[in-house]
């Protein structure tokens, strides 16, 4: 099993990245407009309050490492472009920093769930494309924040990897790895809620079988 801490969180959330992938399908040819708009409120509800909480985890000397990667304000002008709507964000229902979001108390954890979001931006290259044409998008309106870092997303993928590595002691790995887990899992929870509705209806049926 590998030890290095990027091939552990690439291991060991494989089933979880999978689980919620599959959950969105955001590839798929059916994509209408409105269930796009939902789902963008979705993440921002999420991303932002995020953003804050994993940013109280970093030290002083990677801040600027963190607020370069802040993604929030591109969901808030990706509704503004698709809706016209200039206050559309400021409505949005907010995940709560204590049941809706992964538990991050130390630079371990505040990687760990990085990992999920910095890692989103790679599938974004594929997800922005599509969801232009299929929409009818103009470039870089309504799919800004799948694309991220545009012609950026490689190195700017391939830093985080090298700061990570060099930011979290070992003794954190475990953390790390459990708080990408959780992040995996409090996103599924939060953008396919109906998902996990039908699951836990299926759990009690199954037990009695």
């Amino acid at each position: 099993m590998p030890h290095d801490l990027l091939s552990r969180l690439k291991n060991e959330t494989a089933a979880c990245h999978a689980r919620l992938e599959n959950a969105l399908d955001l590839m798929r040819d059916d994509l209408q407009g409105d269930e796009y708009i939902a789902l963008l409120e979705r993440f921002y509800g999420y991303v932002a309050p995020w953003e804050d909480a994993t940013a109280a985890c970093m030290p002083a000397s990677l801040a600027d490492f963190f607020d370069t990667r802040r993604k929030a304000q591109l969901l808030a002008a990706d509704l503004v472009a698709l809706t016209g709507e200039t206050q559309r964000s400021a409505s949005v229902q907010h995940a709560d920093s204590h049941d809706d979001l992964p538990r991050m108390h130390n630079i371990g954890d505040a990687f760990g769930s990085m990992y999920v979001m910095e890692g989103s931006t790679l599938g974004g290259r594929f997800i922005a494309p599509h969801v232009a044409e299929r929409l009818d998008l103009a470039p870089g309106r309504g799919n800004a924040y799948f694309e991220g870092y545009g012609p950026r997303t490689g190195s700017m993928w391939n830093a985080f990897r090298e700061t990570a590595a060099a930011s979290v002691p070992e003794s954190q790995y475990d953390d790390a790895v459990k708080a990408a887990i959780a992040t995996f899992d409090s996103l599924h929870a939060w953008l396919c809620p109906e998902a996990d509705d039908v699951q836990q209806r299926l759990q009690p049926a199954a037990g009695a079988a």
